[in-house]
């Protein structure tokens, strides 16, 4: 029995060093394998920060593209409207325009004639002679006396001949 015990000694001595270390060697190796998973996994972490920083700013690029769009948009109708405005205006200036009637005022005493447009140049030839710059000019014709008598800025008066 003893020859039993020393090699049962023996062998099971020798399987208990084998398994200590082999458990020694796979705790080495769980450590490796749990050090190695912990950088991936932190690998993965700076990886989904990264895709969502990625995300977002491709997001706010999204926004300011948006923006952009509705302020070119705004504009382009501000520009409609304004011209829509324009045009209105002018058509409401036609308008005034068509019903506008041109007169002509003659003067007639004695066998002689002239025009208003002519009395009213020689009304204005006589302020400018004067140096006066008038805004308001009121007209007085007296054909007996052929003259036409005139009263600028209700300051200046005068007398230019009619005829």
């Amino acid at each position: 029995m003893a020859n039993n015990e020393k090699k049962d000694g023996n062998v099971f001595g020798g399987a208990v060093k084998t398994a200590e270390v082999k458990a020694a060697e796979a705790k080495t190796t769980v450590k490796k394998t749990a050090k190695k998973a912990a950088a991936k996994t932190e690998t993965a972490k700076k990886a989904v920060e990264t895709a969502a920083a990625k995300a977002e700013t491709k997001v706010e690029a999204k926004v300011e593209e948006a923006k952009e769009t509705v302020k070119e948009a705004a504009k382009a109708t501000t520009k409609k409207v304004s011209a829509k405005k324009t045009a209105v205006r002018t058509t409401a200036k036609k308008a005034v325009a068509k019903k506008e009637v041109k007169t002509e005022t003659f003067i007639q005493y004695n066998d002689e004639q002239t025009d208003m447009d002519a009395v009213l140049k020689r009304v204005e030839a006589d302020l400018k002679a004067q140096k006066v710059a008038a805004k308001d000019i009121k007209l007085y014709i007296k054909p007996q006396d052929g003259a036409c008598y005139y009263v600028a800025d209700g300051k200046v008066a005068g007398r230019v001949d009619l005829f």
